[in-house]
């Protein structure tokens, strides 16, 4: 079992980011993406819960509390908008709530998900490098314009 509402895929985003920052070229730039990639999920996960403003705040928020050690449980809590009585900042530690998620299906939608990428980005190279198709101008012999 892993921590649940978005501290896993965040606290991967962080150490893929920190991998990818040591690397040089291309490599670097495409394992950067794929980790801001995975922020997308508790992003996704506090617009929806929270309202489209406050995505790229909790995101921040959790960065922050995910720096220090031990800080890897730190999640989205998508029931911050009904914490009447309590002052919340739209996270939550997933292990003191036992919020978390499943090993198994955790790790298959991550593989499944990179491979569609990867599809799609073979499919448009192969487009892009395909010349234009299309029906050939016949070459006339000599000037056309001549009388």
């Amino acid at each position: 079992m892993f921590p649940g509402a978005g501290a896993t895929e965040l606290e991967l985003a962080k150490r893929v980011d920190v991998y990818g920052s040591g690397l040089k070229g291309l490599a670097q730039h495409a394992i950067r993406r794929w980790a801001s990639a995975m922020e997308v999920i508790p992003r996704t996960l506090a617009e929806n819960a929270l309202g489209g403003a406050e995505g790229n705040e909790i995101v921040s928020r959790l960065l922050a509390k995910h720096e220090p050690e031990g800080g890897e449980a730190w999640g989205v809590d998508i029931e911050a908008c009904f914490h009447l009585k309590e002052e919340t900042d739209g996270t939550l530690n997933t292990s003191q709530h036992s919020i978390y998620d499943s090993l198994a299906a955790k790790s298959w939608a991550i593989k499944l998900a990179t491979e569609a990428a990867v599809s799609v980005l073979s499919v448009d190279s192969i487009i892009m490098s395909k010349p234009a198709g299309g029906p050939k101008i016949p070459q006339q012999a000599g000037n056309w314009d001549e009388d």
